[in-house]
């Protein structure tokens, strides 16, 4: 798997861990591994607390925390799905996601497009909030049909 793919793939993932449990899942080790990686550096980096990211697996709500959102921020331009003009490219997605996702995935993009925020942090927060508000059950169901 090249970097670009496993960059998008981790983003999903991503957004999976932080709505449902990556436990539940059957991900291949090396992608788990890449995942805790990232993850560590974005929070090292952000300084967002692991209880508030344990708070949002349990929650299922995103919370409206300058840390947590820099640290969406952060794995969200790590995996290249937002530019440096701070706009967002979920439609990237659909180079890595099964062809069924596809109509979904470009009803999110053309339905949010990109949520401008106070400053990049509050964008990603805001565009990843009107994805939930847009479709929530298929964004916590995509990793579990991306990945079986």
């Amino acid at each position: 798997m090249d970097s670009k793919w496993l960059g998008l793939t981790l983003v999903v993932l991503l957004l999976c861990s932080l709505l449902c449990s990556l436990q539940a899942l059957e991900v291949p080790e090396v992608v788990k591994k890449q995942v805790k990686k990232v993850h560590a550096r974005c929070v090292n980096q952000t300084g967002v607390s692991e209880a508030m990211i344990v708070e949002t697996h349990k929650t299922q709500q995103l919370p409206n925390d300058p840390t947590f959102k820099c640290f969406l921020h952060c794995m969200f331009d790590m995996f290249g799905l937002i530019d440096s003009e701070q706009v967002m490219h979920l439609e990237s997605l659909i180079e890595v996601l099964p062809e069924t996702m596809h109509e979904k995935v470009k009803r999110l993009a053309d339905t949010c497009g990109t949520q401008k925020g106070v400053d990049a942090c509050d964008t990603v927060y805001q565009s990843i909030k009107c994805y939930m508000d847009t479709d929530g059950p298929f964004i916590r169901s995509s990793v579990d049909q991306l990945l079986g």
